[in-house]
């Protein structure tokens, strides 16, 4: 059973979170590779970016919390409803459509980041 990951696209990009999932807590980071002409002609055309096209994109790294520190685990390009395994995680990303004004910046405009969590 997939859950949904709680992603939060008004809290703006880069962003991380902690998530319990199992016996183990996992840290995960989510940024936007995107050149700056691509954010500008973006911001003229409406300010969304689909981070799961054939442009820009978005990277998705996670790392298991152990008392030593933390485990990398995962740092790749998310693609659409392609599973991205992560120790025990499996993470899928359906929708990434996030707003200019959310790329180091917080705000409700209408960024959506749909992703779900399984276990591997």
């Amino acid at each position: 059973m997939q859950a949904r990951l709680p992603v939060d696209a008004d809290e703006g990009f880069p962003q991380s979170f902690r998530l319990r999932f199992g016996e183990h807590v996992y840290r995960i980071e989510l940024y936007v590779n995107a050149a700056e002409r691509t954010v500008e002609e973006a911001a003229a055309a409406g300010g969304v970016l689909d981070l799961l096209g054939g442009g820009p994109f978005l990277v998705v790294a996670v790392a298991r919390e152990e008392p030593g520190g933390l485990v990398p685990l995962l740092r790749r390009k998310a693609v659409r409803d392609l599973p991205c395994p992560a120790g025990g995680l499996r993470l899928v990303f359906r929708e990434a459509l996030v707003d200019v004004r959310n790329l180091n910046g917080t705000g409700s405009y209408g960024s959506k980041v749909l992703a779900g969590v399984s276990a591997a």
